[in-house]
């Protein structure tokens, strides 16, 4: 069980923001089909699937003098497997022109998302949900593939990293006990909404936050995002987190979310 955190300072929370993404990319290694590797220098996994979310670089921390040599060895590695890559720039300390080497080396920024915190005392009510929607957390495999058919299309899955992505998550758990948990809102039956939530790094991370086009502008997204917030504050839980993309931040301050750092990712394809 995590230490939950009680820390509201702002190098407290910008550090819960970032290992919270973190911790949650690495509870994938619970599926046979992702490689985890961690050292002082950085984190990565990786995947035999063309499709760059299941392949990141995390948390480089590279010496000034070993930035191209550790760029050029971590590009390699995806380069073996011929996939895709995601390399990951957080609010942590590191080298203050890795941007520029990533870039010198190939990599494209894909984009920057906002880390924000909310104090889940203060936790905003949002607007009213409409009427008849109503969200559960995903319990079984069978409702998990509807998860993962609402959220993937939405993000721009391609049709064969679906099957990767369920098993994925189905191996990772679900249920009470695990500190990944899904969730899925269902408008008069029919599933148009999902949110995820990860328990580390002592806080409630929020992701995977999806409505179906033909739904948005009804509140369903922040009724979603609000319920496992609830449930992890009745779990005694303190702080919220998550990243934002620019279009979602008006969305997370509603429900009292902060702005407290920035993270960007940058891209590597197999030439």
């Amino acid at each position: 069980m995590t230490t939950i955190l009680n820390d509201f300072s702002i190098p407290a929370l910008i550090g819960a923001i970032e290992e919270n993404a973190i911790e949650s990319c690495k509870a994938w290694s619970r599926w046979p089909g992702i490689e985890l590797y961690e050292d002082a220098d950085m984190i990565w996994t990786r995947t035999d699937i063309p499709f760059a979310v299941f392949n990141n670089v995390f948390r480089a921390r590279l010496s000034p003098n070993g930035i191209e040599a550790a760029i050029d060895t971590a590009v390699a590695r995806f380069a073996e497997r011929n996939v895709p890559m995601l390399w990951w720039i957080g609010p942590s300390p590191g080298p203050e022109n890795l941007a520029t080497h990533l870039e010198a080396r190939g990599l494209v920024h894909g984009f920057e998302a906002t880390g924000m915190a909310v104090d889940l005392s203060r936790l905003a009510d949002g607007p009213p949900a409409p009427r008849h929607l109503e969200i559960e957390e995903v319990r079984d495999f069978e409702t998990l593939g509807t998860w993962c058919a609402v959220m993937a299309p939405v993000y721009d899955f391609p049709g064969f990293a679906l099957e990767p992505w369920l098993d994925m998550h189905a191996a990772v758990g679900l249920g009470a006990d695990r500190p990944y948990r899904h969730y899925i809102a269902r408008l008069k039956g029919t599933p148009v909404a999902t949110a995820s939530m990860f328990l580390g790094a002592g806080v409630a991370g929020i992701s995977n936050v999806a409505t179906l086009g033909e739904f948005r502008g009804q509140g369903i997204a922040t009724a979603v995002t609000l319920a496992p917030l609830l449930e992890a504050r009745r779990e005694g839980y303190r702080v919220g987190v998550l990243f934002a993309s620019a279009a979602a931040i008006g969305l997370y301050r509603r429900l009292g979310f902060r702005e407290y750092c920035k993270g960007n990712c940058y891209a590597w394809t197999h030439e």
